[in-house]
């Protein structure tokens, strides 16, 4: 099926049986030049390029948390409003309705941060699943004992890279681990240290890979947290990790040059897998997996 599309306004028309694109004057009205498209070659070129899979499988950390939250929230709603409408019948109401609102309070409050936090956390996704199809994306993967989450872990022919995602406002200041909040004309240590929680979660992974048998003595792990606004300067480099916007990182990933055996970097992302709530990968054909 051959189409007249207008490279300018986008305008097109069909071309009928009998017709070709030689008939026509390819030219539009609007001052655009008609290109000829076929547009089931056009389909199946699109889709001869390599697509991620994506597999979720149930709710995420910061998903779980949210919903412990907003449930607060709705509770506190009920409760407040149960109290609000006693008031007419005891003065007793008035606790009831003060307890509301501060299940509605502490449950807004909360469940708003790691709304943030979800969000953001899918941004960063996006970008990377612009990576190549030789990389795997582990998003929100939680270990057996650990206290909490590792946002994102990609696994790739050249390396490990463990991302921490920050949905922060105001402004920050990173002096190698050392994260300070600026709030008016004063500067104070922020009460959450992403430096220090990255290389925990690097740990992390470390020692779940070292205790299932792998060997790491040579192998380093990327660290890498990401803030979503343009909303922090770096006044001292940090040794250890990297600060870097969202959009930069597939870049990043790309051009590291870890020499890392492929037989680890396989069976690191077989053990993963299970603990991921979501994994994105692109399904090689004609490739078969190392036993």
């Amino acid at each position: 099926m051959d189409y007249l599309i207008c490279d300018k306004c986008e305008g097109y028309y069909e071309l009928q049986s009998g017709e070709s694109p030689n008939d026509f004057d390819l030219s539009c009205d609007c001052g655009g030049e008609l290109q000829v498209h076929n547009m089931s070659n056009d389909y199946a070129s699109e889709n001869n390029e390599p697509k991620r899979e994506i597999i979720g499988i149930g709710k995420g950390y910061a998903e779980k948390k949210s919903s412990h939250y907003n449930n607060l929230f709705i509770f506190g709603g009920i409760i407040g409003l149960i109290g609000l409408i006693g008031i007419i019948i005891t003065p007793f109401s008035l606790i009831i309705l003060l307890s509301g609102c501060g299940l509605l309070y502490y449950g807004y409050n909360n469940g708003k941060s790691w709304n943030k936090g979800i969000i953001g956390e899918s941004i960063v996704a996006d970008y990377l699943n612009q990576l190549p199809e030789d990389y795997y994306i582990f998003n929100d993967v939680k270990f057996p004992g650990s206290y909490g989450n590792l946002d994102h872990i990609v696994i790739g022919p050249n390396g490990i890279f463990v991302i921490e995602t920050k949905n922060y406002k105001g402004f920050y200041f990173v002096k190698d681990k050392e994260w300070f909040y600026k709030t008016g004309k004063y500067t104070k240590k922020a009460r959450s240290q992403p430096g220090k929680q990255v290389i925990l979660n690097a740990m992390s992974l470390r020692k779940f890979l070292v205790d299932n048998n792998i060997k790491m003595d040579d192998v380093w792990i990327d660290s890498i947290v990401t803030l979503l606004n343009n909303n922090f300067k770096i006044e001292k480099r940090p040794k250890d990790y990297n600060v870097l916007f969202p959009s930069t990182i597939p870049q990043f990933i790309l051009n590291s040059r870890r020499n890392i055996d492929i037989n680890i970097l396989n069976k690191a992302i077989v053990l993963i897998e299970p603990f991921c709530i979501e994994l994105s990968y692109i399904y090689q054909t004609g490739k078969e997996s190392d036993e």
